[in-house]
């Protein structure tokens, strides 16, 4: 060591500040062999005084420091050996002085301002100071008030070249090293660093107990500990010694597991570990409310949807129950690896519920049956399609038929057949004496009536009124839609819902949306209006301007083409536009693309959701109407032979799977007539196969069908959409609130249990919230487990919008002086901000890990 670090070093220790009751810094340096004595007059501090100390004059400095000089700093050098404090004059003095070495551990101890009395720590960490960027590394942690555990994780933590000094991030890189095969991080700690200090530390905080000191068990501990937190049962007899009763080893693994940048590590962990306990055969034979708490290992998750699936297709009937498992997996670790499994099962239960809990579908009139149907019996539809595309993204399916086929048959045979029967029966009520049926149903606003009801009056007071019409948008699939238009955009959205025209097809749904007094049906496809042809876009233009001149019929795709400015250009100074949007039915209505409707839909509520925000933002749109021109029948299964009805061969207007049009109609078996004088066709009759049933045609596809008389088919959706910038204010959607219900403040257990509730029900102006809660000391560092909670209620009922959650405490020593906080982020965001932070104090009876 040179004199420039020698003065560097005594520098520091006269700049700081001296110990309470003193004025000055006095500090003792015993050169042992004297190797400065003749630079030492050369030293030249910058803020002390330099007075040698030899055998001969230890009084004369005695009484130098003590009546002579007792303002300035004083440096004490001696070329001697530190002579015992029998032998040695100055030995009270030194007890309130600082003491200086050029030994490697003395300046260690300078540099950071440690105490003497981690001498011995610092001097098993010489060799780590020998390498700058381990030093920047250390440096830049930024401890003060060393303690010798700040002092090894801060070694450690640089070992171990993570970016934050934390002991369970260490061990998590050990561990990701050792189990993927590779020793440099342990290589690093042995040459530079203790391994007798890690494992000292290893076994004070984990409580780590076996002589063999091994990273493999070391792994098993942590995950069998983790394990044990939330299973039911205890653990098998062989598997109890690795269980710790540990805390903090369940704290490492929480956050071990929740890094999602770890994600891949914990893996190859969760599978040597599980290989180790022969997992498989232990879970095999625990019941599914053993483990369904526990989330250490995918394969427990693997197991869950197993057993369930299981009891599904072995005609398990506690459903209700089964979605509080299913719900309750939501906030565990693997839910997001295995989500479209649990959504298939949760849809398939839904379904099976709802079909338990409605045993027919009885219904006086078709006004009844239509109301139970707008307000409940869409859910079938609902859950089938939630269902058929959660199942569709499976990777492996395979063990899934079973259960596809049971959720097939109990919507095909127990709901859409029973439900197209019952429907058909009570349309046959209001049969005239020749067999055919008037198209209407009481105190339910019409399809054709849609204009002269709904967007008229926008037109005779000059307002711009916008309707975007999705072909196929399903009623069901409208629910929704309208949750997500809720959500997404501060408006207010409210679904009501129209009676569609009879046949249910494209061209005449469109036709009836459109302005007229009367609508002419020349063929399939060519529907005047007022002797317009609807037939394209230009002409329903046309149409369009007979009420408005400032109007436009555009296809949605090509409205999304359009730059800023054209934008602008095209509806400047329009006030009546018609959006034509067709995903739904582009998809479905082919046979070689029918199967994939549902996910169709899927793509469909995005584009819808684009459109919408870029009219409101673009043109300022306010007030928007969003409908379809007919709805549709989609079943999995390919109708059998039975189910098809003799085709009429007479000279029809139109003929199609699913409806005849013609001015001749026969009586023909399995079907049913219906008049078309609502539309003022007074010569017309739709022909429509009962129920689900299709006419015979040579190829084209078979399981998506419209056209007929099914709800399905013909209950339309009309969304009512409302924009603006000081409406949006007065109607904004918001995230519901959750509080802390405990009253108390203060822990007392490592383990403890909260209680939380959700302020108000999720609703049309309220969306639902997810809140990532844990506890964390005054410096950030989180002291417990990471809990999600989903505070997605609709329950009007309080006890329905409660929550209880589980903390546990990282197994540490507490200042119940001090202030602990528990922390509420809001999870959904990109940029986690905080909710909420309640000062908690922390009075535990035991604590025995590290201490910061």
């Amino acid at each position: 060591m040179n004199m420039v670090e020698v003065k560097k070093s005594l520098d520091k220790l006269f700049a700081a500040t001296p110990r309470q009751g003193a004025v000055r810094n006095i500090v003792f340096w015993y050169d042992d062999d004297g190797a400065f004595e003749s630079k030492i007059d050369t030293l030249g501090l910058d803020n002390a005084k330099t007075v040698t100390l030899r055998d001969d004059n230890q009084l004369a400095v005695k009484l130098l420091i003590e009546r002579e000089d007792t303002q300035n700093n004083l440096l004490v050098y001696s070329p001697m050996p530190r002579p015992a404090d029998r032998d040695n004059w100055l030995a009270d003095t030194i007890r309130y002085s600082k003491l200086f070495s050029t030994d490697e551990a003395s300046l260690i101890l300078i540099n950071y301002k440690m105490d003497v009395q981690l001498r011995t720590v610092a001097r098993e960490y010489k060799a780590f100071f020998h390498n700058n960027d381990r030093v920047r590394r250390f440096d830049n942690y930024g401890f003060t008030d060393w303690t010798e555990d700040k002092f090894d994780i801060a070694v450690l933590s640089a070992l171990c070249k993570v970016n934050v000094p934390n002991f369970d991030a260490c061990i998590r890189t050990i561990l990701n090293e050792v189990i993927g095969g590779e020793s440099g991080t342990l290589d690093a700690i042995s040459k530079f660093g203790s391994m007798s200090r890690l494992w000292m530390l290893i076994k004070r905080n984990y409580g780590y107990s076996f002589e063999e000191e091994s990273f493999e068990r070391l792994a098993v501990l942590l995950l069998v500990t983790h394990f044990a937190h939330r299973l039911a049962p205890s653990l098998p007899k062989a598997w109890d010694e690795y269980n710790a009763r540990n805390t903090s080893c369940f704290v490492l693994v929480d956050g071990f597991m929740k890094d999602a940048s770890d994600e891949n590590n914990y893996k190859e962990v969760c599978d040597f570990v599980a290989d180790k306990l022969d997992l498989a055969a232990y879970i095999a034979n625990r019941s599914i409310a053993d483990i369904i708490e526990c989330d250490t290992f995918p394969q427990l998750d693997e197991a869950i949807i197993a057993r369930i699936r299981g009891n599904f297709t072995s005609g398990a009937g506690e459903y209700d129950e089964y979605k509080k498992m299913l719900n309750g997996r939501r906030n565990r670790r693997w839910f997001g690896d295995y989500e479209k499994e649990y959504e298939s099962l949760y849809y398939a239960c839904e379904l099976f519920s709802l079909a338990q809990k409605t045993p027919d579908f009885a219904a006086a009139n078709t006004k009844v049956l239509w109301k139970k149907y707008r307000d409940e019996y869409y859910r079938f539809d609902y859950f089938y399609r939630k269902f058929t595309t959660a199942y569709d993204a499976l990777l492996q399916p395979d063990d899934w038929r079973e259960l596809a086929a049971q959720v097939e048959a109990a919507y095909t045979n127990g709901f859409l057949s029973e439900l197209s029967v019952k429907w058909c029966e009570l349309l046959d009520d209001n049969k005239d004496e020749n067999g055919v049926i008037p198209w209407a149903i009481p105190d339910c606003r019409e399809q054709a009536r849609f204009y002269s009801d709904r967007i008229s009056s926008f037109v005779r007071k000059d307002e711009r009124v916008v309707v975007i019409i999705s072909d196929g948008l399903r009623y069901e699939s409208a629910v929704e839609f309208t949750q997500i238009l809720n959500r997404e955009f501060k408006g207010e959205s409210r679904l009501s819902e129209m009676l569609g025209v009879i046949p249910s097809y494209t061209a005449l749904g469109m036709a009836a949306l459109l302005p007229h007094k009367a609508i002419e049906i020349v063929s399939k496809d060519e529907i005047f209006i007022d002797g317009i042809n609807s037939k394209g876009t230009a002409n329903k233009e046309r149409i369009l301007k007979t009420v408005k001149a400032e109007a436009v019929a555009i296809f949605a795709d090509k409205l999304m083409e359009l730059s800023k400015q054209q934008l602008t250009e095209t509806f400047n100074g329009i006030k009546l536009i018609y959006v034509y949007h067709n995903t739904i039915d582009a998809r479905g209505d082919n046979a070689l693309t029918e199967r994939e409707v549902f996910d169709a839909t899927k793509k469909a509520f995005g584009e819808l959701v684009s459109l919408v925000r870029r009219l409101t933002s673009g043109i300022s749109a306010i007030n928007m109407f969003l409908t379809a021109d007919h709805g549709y029948i989609y079943r999995r299964t390919p109708l059998s032979v039975s189910d098809k009805t003799p085709k009429n061969t007479d000279d029809n207007i139109a003929s199609t799977r699913r409806y005849i049009m013609t001015k001749t109609p026969a009586d023909l078996h399995g079907t049913q007539k219906f008049s078309m004088r609502y539309l003022g066709q007074n010569d017309i009759t739709a022909v429509v196969p009962r129920g689900a049933n299709v006419f015979p045609l040579q190829g084209g596809g078979a399981n998506y069908v419209h056209g007929g008389s099914s709800l399905q088919e013909v209950m339309l959706p009309l969304i009512k959409f409302k924009s603006g910038k000081n409406y949006a204010k007065a109607t904004a959607r918001q995230k519901i609130t959750l509080s802390l219900s405990s009253l108390s403040r203060k822990i007392t257990s490592i383990i403890t249990n909260l209680e939380f509730f959700q302020n108000e029900p999720v609703g049309d102006k309220l969306t639902p919230l997810r809140v990532k809660a844990f506890f964390a000391d005054e410096a950030g560092n989180r002291i417990s487990n990471e809990t999600i909670i989903i505070a997605d209620s609709t329950s009007r009922e309080p006890a329905g919008r409660a929550y209880r959650e589980k903390f546990t405490l990282r197994n540490a020593q507490y200042d119940k002086k001090q202030t602990y906080y528990l922390v509420l982020q809001d999870d959904d965001d990109m940029v986690k901000h905080e909710i909420v932070r309640v000062p908690y104090t922390i009075d535990l009876v035991f604590g025995v890990g590290i201490q910061f």
